[in-house]
């Protein structure tokens, strides 16, 4: 075993005092969980948002709740604002040099506090853990092989001194990792800390295609890993040709001195061309990332149901039955929720040592507050997060599932984003409710679909859904019409609702746009150049804005 291999075996190791710790507090969550949040408002009682609400005064979760109200960013911006100019003892004792910016689309960035606490309760799960976790359920080998990690961030100065960019911008600078990171991932700094608007794409496919011995894959999201592979089959002629001659082809957009930064990392290597060369001309009609690593042996990355179409190509189509899944647990900027629990099962432990939680029931509005031990298998709630950084009885508006429990701390699925869903007269089309649509018509049609997304066209007379598709297979005589059709049908049966205003001419028949090859990846590449993070980009499967809206109709397919 090579030395960064024995070091990630010391650190899954390391990583079992963890999992032991996790199996002692999931006995008893809420004594966890109270000695927390007394300890968070100990340390912030003489903070100026501390002794607005007297923390000093407050000895149990029940006179917390009382005293404090749930809140929202707009309640914390001002409090932030002074804090990101380099004002101390505004919300949090502690001195942040960090703000994580939030993925919004095109609304105006949140900075999230980020504490020094907070990062170590990451890192203690991320890195040693999880590690410890894989390593008892698989074994130690994957330790010796290196990891195509497609997680990337950069971060920029603020006049305090403090950073700002997305979380994974911390683990690239500062995480336990930091310094042999580049000895155990296939991707260079290049991609790792990419310039602004630089597309990574190509960098994370030409380098990990280069190492034989990969054994996982990890990404914030299932939907990044798919399109990482999508990407190799679409290019994979150019890049074989590119890694057997030692060049980047002139078609790869790239700043000139990313290029030669590049260059002086790349040498021909015609062997490894040619063992690529041959996986390759098997085609991918059968799953294929083994033919290319063949000790590939896990991929990393979150699960829950807005990740299940894209998790399920990837297991189907590309990974095989031999590859396992191992899902990242719940986690934001604003806080670390639960923990990855088995291997190839979604469900994670909520970790009752990361933050505060509190949950309110979904849709309903009047429900109040309960803390872990109260909840139900079955229901649904939406989190309320206390954390290190200075957020208070914070609305996240993530929504979980309980899937049930391990001893007494419940077993959670992200389900969904509250609030987000299609809707034109009160009928609520959830994400959920398009993707089982999709998903079903996809399956009945014999339908290859790479993305979706679903629009509530309220200006249209009557009104309708506009449904975005792009495919990449479809049957020969499989129609738009019998897709359109299909689609309506399978909306119906997810959303009973819809059959009443569609029968009564309330809503108009769905419209189906069928999208350019690649739209989705455009999507992404504009987004990135505009400046979000690669890492962040989640699936637009319901059009929240008028950009989405006009740029997927820009690129309908009118052949």
């Amino acid at each position: 075993m090579s030395a960064v291999g024995l070091l990630m075996k010391m650190m899954s190791y390391i990583g079992k005092s963890v999992l032991n710790s996790l199996e002692e507090k999931s006995r008893d969550p809420l004594r966890y969980q109270e000695e927390l949040l007394m300890s968070v408002l100990q340390d912030n009682k003489d903070t100026e948002y501390g002794k607005n609400h007297g923390f000093s005064d407050i000895h149990s979760i029940e006179e917390y709740q009382k005293q404090v109200p749930l809140g929202e960013y707009d309640d914390f911006a001002p409090y932030i604002e002074r804090m990101v100019k380099g004002e101390d003892n505004v919300l949090v004792k502690e001195h942040i040099d960090h703000y994580n910016k939030t993925s919004g689309t095109l609304g105006l960035s949140k900075y999230i506090p980020l504490s020094e606490k907070q990062t170590k309760i990451c890192g203690k799960y991320f890195a040693l853990q999880s590690n410890a976790a894989i390593s008892t359920q698989i074994g130690y080998g994957w330790n010796d092989g290196m990891g195509i990690n497609l997680m990337e961030g950069t971060a920029v100065v603020l006049e305090s001194g403090a950073t700002y960019g997305c979380a994974s911008s911390v683990s690239v600078r500062k995480g336990p990792l930091k310094n042999f990171y580049s000895r155990i991932y296939t991707s260079p700094i290049e991609a790792k800390q990419p310039e602004a608007g630089v597309i990574t794409r190509y960098i994370h496919a030409r380098f990990a295609l280069c190492e034989r011995n990969a054994t996982y894959v990890v990404a914030t999201f299932s939907s990044l890993i798919f399109e990482f592979f999508t990407y190799i089959e679409h290019n994979h002629e150019m890049l074989v040709k590119d890694i057997e001659n030692g060049t980047i082809d002139n078609s790869v957009d790239l700043p000139e001195g990313v290029r030669k930064s590049l260059m002086e990392k790349i040498k021909p290597d015609p062997k490894r061309a040619a063992e690529l060369r041959e996986a390759f001309a098997e085609g991918f009609n059968s799953p294929w990332a083994k033919r290319i690593w063949k000790k590939l042996q896990y991929m990393y990355s979150a699960g829950g149901a807005n990740f299940a179409p894209y998790t399920e190509k990837l297991r189907k189509n590309i990974l095989g039955p031999d590859v396992h899944i191992f899902y990242l647990g719940i986690s934001a900027s604003e806080g670390f929720f639960s923990t990855v629990y088995r291997m190839d099962e979604v469900p994670s432990i909520l970790t009752p040592d990361s933050c505060f939680m509190e949950f309110i029931e979904a849709d309903d509005e009047n429900a109040k507050c309960l803390t872990m031990d109260k909840l139900e298998k079955g229901k649904s709630y939406e989190i309320v997060v206390t954390n290190f950084g200075g957020l208070y009885r914070y609305r996240m508006h993530d929504v979980i599932t309980v899937t049930g429990f391990h001893n007494k701390t419940p077993l959670v699925e992200f389900q969904s984003r509250a609030g987000y869903a299609a809707n034109i007269r009160g009928e609520k089309t959830s994400e959920s409710a398009v993707r089982h649509a999709v998903h079903e018509t996809e399956r009945i049609l014999g339908l290859d679909i790479f993305d979706f997304s679903i629009y509530p066209d309220t200006d249209a007379e009557p009104p309708t859904y506009v449904m975005y598709l792009e495919i990449t297979h479809r049957p020969d005589g499989i129609t738009d019409d019998r897709i359109r059709d299909a689609l309506e049908e399978q909306l119906i049966l997810a959303n009973r609702e819809l059959e009443y205003d569609l029968g009564e001419g309330y809503l108009a028949p769905i419209r189906l746009v069928l999208l350019q090859r690649e739209t989705y990846m455009l999507y992404r590449d504009v987004m990135i150049m505009k400046g979000m993070s690669a890492s962040q980009l989640k699936p637009v499967n319901v059009i929240r804005n008028e950009f989405q809206r006009k740029f997927l109709t820009a690129l309908e397919d009118t052949d």
